[in-house]
């Protein structure tokens, strides 16, 4: 009898795990927020964040990322280390519906949900309607779901836990009007580590992005290549101000344009720890390939602290906002 028992325990380890196993996938959950689109207009605002949602955000915090969220000067908004689901089902439902109309909530691989090491910690969110890209072949290493595609970034064993939760990139295009369109990737790239690393994690951005935009051109997505604008924003963990650094991950990321190095010039500004260094970015190609593309012009770009009502900020990092001229 105690034998059968074991056998029958067995037995079920091993139909749970077939369970997981075809319940994983690397998936992308796509969230519509309403039907709305917004306006064709020649300005964009883009937001791009960490916001350090490891474990669950209490309600002032999230009251103070909403305030930010819904001001209505925001089109489109890109989080890292959103990993707490309850902090993101409270993201998605505070959200107004009437300024944003679908959110890239959640980019797993392989994943059984409860998992951190699982969870990419990507979210986007936009005022415009995402294109359609599920019947585009990029290739055996470009995940493709619900329109949607992303990798993930190898990692490096490091003397902190931040390994164990997955690094990626991830994009989707976005339909400004019937001629304009942005493709918008946001990476988050390991922070611990060797700089040899960093840098090949870099490269696989630099090059999921150029095989990405060459592809959605080759196939004709876009009606010109002049009215695409690329845009990538995240969390680099390369200072923007070790001019070595910099220039190693600009070659990498195959030469965009850093929009706050750009405005700024010479006068600095921090988004990380005790404010030396920047590690967050917004960057913009004005080329990729032999194809030129739109350029944007930066009407304003700085760093953002969100705070709470009693003045305490609720990541560790600051965001970045800019407003953008796309026409």
């Amino acid at each position: 009898m105690i034998k059968q028992i074991h056998c029958f325990g067995a037995e079920l380890i091993q139909i749970i795990i077939v369970v997981i196993l075809i319940s994983a996938c690397n998936s992308v959950d796509f969230v519509i927020l309403s039907s709305n689109n917004g306006n064709s207009k020649n300005e964009i605002g883009i937001m791009t964040y960490n916001i350090k949602a490891i474990y669950e955000k209490e309600e002032p915090e999230i009251d103070a990322l909403m305030k930010t969220i819904n001001n209505g000067k925001i089109d489109f908004i890109v989080f890292q280390e959103l990993f707490d689901e309850s902090t993101r089902e409270k993201i998605l439902e505070k959200t107004d519906k009437n300024i944003f109309c679908n959110a890239i909530a959640r980019i797993d691989y392989n994943s059984f949900p409860e998992f951190i090491f699982q969870d990419a910690g990507l979210f986007m969110m936009s005022r415009y309607q995402k294109m359609d890209l599920s019947k585009i072949d990029f290739g055996r290493d470009i995940n493709n779901s619900e329109g949607v595609i992303f990798t993930i970034l190898e990692k490096e064993i490091s003397g902190t836990n931040d390994f164990l939760a997955n690094k990626s990139v991830a994009g989707s295009l976005f339909n400004i009007d019937e001629k304009n369109k942005i493709f918008l990737f946001t990476a988050h790239v390991q922070a611990a580590g060797t700089l040899e690393h960093k840098l090949f994690q870099l490269e696989q951005i630099g090059n999921f992005i150029e095989k990405a935009v060459l592809k959605i051109i080759s196939e004709k997505i876009v009606s010109s290549n002049v009215n695409l604008t690329v845009i990538l924003a995240g969390d680099f963990n390369s200072n923007a101000y070790s001019e070595d650094r910099f220039e190693s991950m600009i070659k990498a990321l195959k030469y965009p344009r850093d929009l706050h190095k750009e405005f700024h010039g010479k006068n600095e500004e921090y988004t990380f720890g005790n404010r030396t260094r920047r590690y967050d970015y917004i960057f913009s190609y004005d080329k990729i390939g032999d194809f030129e593309l739109k350029k944007v012009k930066v009407n304003s770009i700085g760093v953002l602290d969100v705070k709470t009502e009693n003045n305490k900020s609720i990541s560790d990092h600051l965001a970045i906002k800019a407003d953008l001229l796309i026409n």
